[in-house]
């Protein structure tokens, strides 16, 4: 079973990472974080960032955030200039109203013609992170200005779906952990401690949405990238993803996009 590339670009038992954006046109072989949100800052450059199925243009000045399982590549067409922020959840517990907000912002901000610009703001985070002893509360700080800032900004048409509660992004981070093997919603109820009838009214008030729909959601997502990015047989994706029969992963596929996995893979390579 061949599975989408994985990026480890910051260590284990690291929590943050800054750095400057590479400064060369090279297409990016479409790969998933490991566990880490990305901000990526860009002043220059020209080309088109694909996360998903969706394709951004890249027209600078402006940001992308991104979550853990985005599925993501570029291809420029001129050389970029910026900054990449990767950071743990873990890295944000002192800031929970920020870290809530995180799961609310676009994908893409276009900052033309705008008046806010990030570059001071940049600055000063990589020229702490440079420090030979780096203060931890001053990286989380200006990080957390960074963040407050982007929340004050337009979303403009790359808008999300807006997470406003606290259990409905637990509930989203333990499916992210756990959908291969826990597909039942009473398993996450339990790690929550509380109901399914509870996390159903919670999530459906929030999202309009049953609470099993995200269970399902994320599979189709997932099944989405695996089509999309690697070579493996229907049936192998269905192995992969806890079923013990491939007809169930296709007929659960169709049932939810009209499409077998086979009708969309052939849709999207034409």
């Amino acid at each position: 079973m061949k599975e989408i590339k994985v990026n480890r670009k910051i260590e284990l038992n690291k929590q943050f990472k800054i750095s400057r954006m590479k400064e060369v046109i090279k297409p990016t072989v479409p790969h998933k974080h490991d566990g880490y949100f990305e901000i990526i800052y860009l002043t220059d450059g020209a080309g088109v960032h694909q996360i998903d199925e969706d394709n951004y243009p890249v027209e600078p000045p402006l940001l992308f955030c991104m979550s853990p399982g985005h599925v993501h590549c570029w291809e420029f067409s001129k050389i970029p200039k910026g900054f990449v922020c990767i950071f743990k959840d873990a890295f944000l517990s002192d800031f929970p109203e920020i870290k809530l907000k995180f799961t609310q912002f676009a994908t893409k901000y276009s900052l033309i013609n705008k008046k806010q610009s990030f570059q001071r703001e940049f600055e000063m985070l990589m020229e702490e992170y440079l420090e030979e002893n780096p203060n931890l509360n001053i990286l989380k700080s200006y990080l957390n200005i960074i963040l407050w800032k982007i929340a004050d900004l337009p979303p403009g048409e790359y808008k999300k779906t807006a997470i406003a509660n606290e259990t409905v992004t637990r509930y989203r981070n333990l499916i992210e952990e756990f959908y291969v093997s826990e597909k039942k919603l009473a398993f996450y109820a339990d790690r929550l401690q509380i109901t399914k009838r509870v996390l159903n009214n919670v999530v459906k008030k929030e999202t309009g949405r049953p609470a099993s729909s995200l269970i399902n959601e994320h599979i189709i997502e997932e099944s989405k990238r695996l089509l999309k990015h690697t070579n493996n047989s229907v049936s192998e994706i269905a192995y992969h993803l806890n079923y013990s029969d491939p007809s169930h992963f296709v007929k659960f596929f169709k049932s939810k996009t009209n499409l077998t996995p086979g009708e969309f893979r052939a849709k999207i390579k034409n």
